[in-house]
């Protein structure tokens, strides 16, 4: 750290407001950004690191290049190198500019040089985010899926991944009727793959029952089955429960009951802030928009300076309003 000037900001107060959004910090944190002294970007990562090692990794690795990206960009356009490629790639990744990350990770790829690495994952990834985020329509991402799918390259956990972000991304966009082979190609490689990967193969096998049998009743039984014996004691077990319900929209009922149940068992502040937005969610999914304002006006009370929460509590307002 003697080798940087160490700048900590919140991105809720004054300046670091302010410069989140001049470096699109968005809402994913913590963010680390490296910069010159005039603040161009020369290399930004996301999230905590498990421990100072990996993290000390991460930053020697930019301190041993110090070029911006801006100036990496310029320097590609006149003399493309796999280097500065990936670089970029991963650099437009971070900044969620996903499809440029994709042009990048391509023209890495197509140099040629020998990796046992698999970028085609690392591209779908980022054709599934441009979707998420309604940068392209849903079929734009299926021929990338099919290649992370069909590699020769491809981990058994990145195979399996392929099929659980397929299906979020279908429920997300309305499109679970052509999620199907995703799911059985994930289901085929956690099953060939042992014990390590069962919760996946159960989580991909309930979502197979749920969007390709439309059998509901037998998706929810592979999932609590899947949670082992008495996991509806167990505060993170029936929480985690409710949210995989919400996020399916199913079962809605018995997921107000185990989030309600939550409430008390967690700290206040955040956390208890956290499961009032999560009934929140779930009573508007019932069609509860009295009790969604409620709980949303418990999560801000919690949680007073989170403006995520005040802004949920205006939409609840308006939609209640104007019924």
């Amino acid at each position: 750290m003697k080798a940087v000037v160490h700048l900590p900001l919140n991105v809720n107060e004054m300046e670091g407001e302010r410069l989140s959004e001049e470096y699109n910090v968005g809402t994913t944190y913590p963010v680390f950004i490296l910069a010159d002294s005039k603040g161009e970007i020369i290399k930004r990562w996301t999230g905590y690191t498990d421990g100072p090692a990996p993290f000390i990794r991460t930053l020697k690795q930019a301190l041993a290049d110090l070029v911006t990206v801006d100036d990496r960009e310029a320097s590609f356009k006149a003399n493309p190198t796999y280097n500065d490629a990936l670089k970029l790639a991963g650099y437009f990744t971070e900044n969620r500019e996903y499809l440029k990350a994709v042009a990048y990770f391509r023209k890495a790829v197509s140099m040629g040089k020998p990796t046992n690495y698999d970028y085609s994952f690392d591209i779908f990834k980022n054709m599934a985010n441009a979707a998420w985020t309604d940068m392209i329509p849903f079929d734009s991402v299926l021929q990338a899926a099919d290649a992370a799918q069909a590699s020769k390259q491809a981990s058994v956990k990145n195979t399996i991944k392929v099929g659980q972000l397929m299906a979020r991304l279908g429920r997300k966009m309305n499109k679970t009727d052509r999620i199907e082979k995703y799911l059985k190609v994930g289901i085929d490689a956690a099953g060939r793959s042992g014990p390590s990967f069962k919760a996946s193969l159960d989580d991909l096998t309930a979502d197979y029952a749920l969007h390709v049998k439309a059998d509901t009743a037998g998706a929810v039984r592979i999932k609590k089955e899947s949670m082992g014996e008495g996991w509806d004691q167990e505060r993170d077990k029936f929480y985690s429960f409710a949210k995989w319900c919400l996020e399916r929209k199913i079962n809605l009922e018995e997921a107000e009951m185990h989030t309600r149940r939550a409430i008390n068992l967690v700290y206040p502040g955040q956390y208890r802030a956290r499961v009032y937005s999560t009934l929140a969610q779930v009573c508007e999914a019932r069609g509860d928009l009295s009790g969604a304002v409620r709980s949303m006006e418990m999560a801000v009370e919690q949680e007073p300076d989170n403006e995520y929460y005040s802004e949920q509590l205006n939409k609840y307002r308006e939609k209640l309003g104007g019924r």
